[in-house]
Formats: C-alpha cells, sequence, structure tokens
C-alpha cells in the first residue's frame, strides 16, 4: 500500500500521538496538494470540530480491501474549503498494514436483526429466523446490541443492519462481550459487544461512511 492509492473521500481515522488518552476521530481524505502533502477533513468530537494545534502529530488509520493501515503525519495548516474544515498534513513515515485494532464508537440506535449460527463460514441466509432489537453504539470494526435474552461470549451471529430504509448491512459477527444491564432500564437485559468476523469492504465503508454523516449531522444541529 503507497501514498498514491489513497482515495478522495476515503474514510480515515486520527488519534493525537503524543496523547495517551487521545480519543479516536473520525475524519476523511479530501485530496493531494504535492508529494507527501494531504488535506483531511478536520476531525468530529461529540458533535463538534475538535481543535488540533498546527504542529500536532497524527497516527492515521485505515482500511483497504480489509486490511488495517496506519501512517504518522504532522498538522502544517488549518483551513476552509466550500464549508469544509481542513487539515492540511504532512506524512512522516511510509503507511505500514497493522493487526486490527479498536475503532471509534459512535453511540447509536440502529434497528438491526439477528440469529446465531453455527459459523463465521456459514453463508448468508435473508428473511429467515432473524430476531429484532437495536445497536448501542457501531464503528467500522463491530457494534454493541441489546439483547431480552442471554447470548455467549463466542457465539457468531448474522446480521442486518438497517442504516436506512433503503440501506441494509450484512455481516457476520463473533460475540466478544456481554454485560448484564440493570432491570430498571426497560426491556433489554443484556448488550453484547459483536465483533465483525465477515464484511466486505464496500459493508465496512457504508457503515463508517454512516458514523460520518451522522456527526456532520450533530455539528450542524449545534
Amino acid at each position: 500500500m503507497n501514498f498514491d492509492q489513497l482515495k478522495l473521500g476515503m474514510k480515515v481515522e486520527m488519534v493525537l500521538s503524543d496523547e495517551e488518552e487521545s480519543p479516536k476521530f473520525v475524519s476523511q481524505f479530501e485530496g493531494t496538494c504535492s508529494d507527501g502533502i494531504y488535506y483531511v477533513s478536520a476531525p468530529i468530537y461529540e458533535g463538534k470540530i475538535y481543535p488540533i494545534a498546527i504542529g500536532t502529530k497524527l497516527d492515521m488509520y485505515f482500511v483497504e480491501k480489509e486490511n488495517f493501515y496506519k501512517f504518522r503525519a504532522k498538522v502544517l495548516d488549518r483551513s476552509r474549503k466550500a464549508a469544509i474544515s481542513l487539515l492540511k498534513i504532512e506524512a512522516l513515515d511510509e503507511i505500514k498494514k497493522i493487526q486490527r485494532r479498536g475503532f471509534f464508537r459512535f453511540e447509536c440506535m440502529i434497528p438491526i436483526n439477528y440469529k446465531v449460527v453455527k459459523s463465521s463460514k456459514t453463508n448468508f441466509n435473508k428473511d429467515e429466523g432473524f430476531k429484532k432489537t437495536i445497536t448501542r453504539d457501531l464503528s467500522g470494526g463491530g457494534t454493541c446490541i441489546k439483547l431480552t435474552e442471554k447470548l455467549n461470549v463466542g457465539d457468531i451471529i448474522e446480521c442486518e443492519m438497517l442504516l436506512s430504509d433503503f440501506d441494509k448491512v450484512s455481516f457476520l459477527g463473533k460475540i466478544v462481550r456481554i454485560i448484564e444491564c440493570e432491570i430498571d432500564k426497560g426491556i433489554y437485559k443484556y448488550e453484547a459487544g459483536v465483533l465483525f468476523q465477515k464484511i466486505d469492504d464496500k459493508s465496512r465503508e457504508k457503515v463508517i461512511s454512516y458514523i460520518f454523516q451522522e456527526q456532520r449531522k450533530l455539528i450542524k444541529k449545534g
């Protein structure tokens, strides 16, 4: 993977390199200025543009063809173009392939249908035996769903997530965490952390795009 393969609109995540407890920000690639110099959209955090100072070093993460990549960059300038706040960044090293890592998690309640299947090699079997629920949060690496029944860590579930009335994402996920909810929090007794096990690049990109668009809406609402 090299910098020439970065695409306009590609979703990226960034963290502040020199801060141990840096939040994870969502952003996107907005174009090339010159060799080694690029534009990305200014990151959004809790519904607002996060102020990143010139000179700040960033760790940039993105997904391409189901692989995870990283490079380090430095903020050279801040600007605005067509109502979009931008960061001008300089790449400080080469793009490296890395192991799967945690993604930025966006709190949202999205309708999702699920059912337990035998393994992650299962073929998708639409519209058969699904149970309905909602998400608690969503990221490019997985989701947290609310449950009325208790499932087990290690269970594989087939899911259909409804990002909109016309946009459905199907995936197989592995339950990596089960949390018992407080009794007074409604009909849902459990929350399950689900890691994407089988999801195509197009579907993952839809998920990350959805998160990005919803954060933009929060900014406009103020």
